[in-house]
C-alpha cells in the first residue's frame, strides 16, 4: 500500500478498496516523475533550439523515439501516454504538432508513427480506438491536417479530417 493511498483510506473513512482512485495509488516518486515529466515536455524541450537535444530529452523522459528522427520545435507530445507513443527511426514530424494519446471520456490508445513518415506542421493526430492510431511506413500527413484513424503505409492524406490524396 502507498503512502498516498495509507492517507486516502484514514480522510475516507470507510470506503471500499476498489473505490479508492487510481492516481491515489501511485508512490511518490511516481508522482514526482510525473511531475517532471510534464514540466520538461511543456516548458523546455519543445522550445529547444537544437534538434538532436530536443529528441534526446524527449527520450530521457521515457518517449520511444527512434534514430535519425527530426521533431520540430513546439510540438506537444502526449505526456500522459509517454508509454503509448512510439515514433520509429527516419520520421520527419515537423514544427506544432500536437499528440494526443486521450481525452475527456476516452481511454489512453497508442500513437505509432512509422519508419520514414512525415508529418505537416500544425497537424494534430488524434487517438480514438483499443487499437489507436498508426501513421504507416513512408506515409506523408500534410499540413493542418486532422488524423483521427490510421494512415496506410506509402499514403498521402490532407485535410480535416484526413482524407487519403494520393
Amino acid at each position: 500500500m502507498s503512502l498516498l493511498e495509507s492517507i486516502y483510506k484514514i480522510t475516507h473513512r470507510g470506503v471500499a478498496e476498489e473505490d479508492i482512485p487510481y492516481y491515489w495509488k501511485y508512490s511518490v516518486s511516481k508522482i514526482i516523475m510525473k511531475i517532471v515529466r510534464k514540466w520538461m515536455s511543456q516548458t523546455i524541450i519543445p522550445y529547444c533550439p537544437l534538434n538532436g537535444l530536443r529528441v534526446s530529452m524527449y527520450r530521457w523522459v521515457g518517449y520511444k523515439i527512434g534514430k535519425n528522427v527530426f521533431i520540430g520545435m513546439r510540438c506537444y507530445l502526449d505526456d500522459m501516454c509517454y508509454d503509448l507513443m512510439e515514433i520509429e527511426d527516419d520520421v520527419i514530424i515537423s514544427y506544432g504538432v500536437f499528440f494526443a494519446c486521450h481525452g475527456k471520456k476516452q481511454g489512453h490508445y497508442p500513437i505509432i508513427i512509422k519508419k520514414g513518415a512525415y508529418i505537416g506542421m500544425r497537424s494534430n493526430i488524434i487517438a480514438r480506438k483499443e487499437e489507436g492510431t498508426i501513421i504507416g511506413e513512408n506515409a506523408v500527413v500534410g499540413a493542418a491536417s486532422l488524423v483521427n484513424k490510421s494512415v496506410e503505409a506509402n499514403t498521402t492524406v490532407a485535410g480535416i479530417p484526413a482524407r487519403v490524396l494520393a
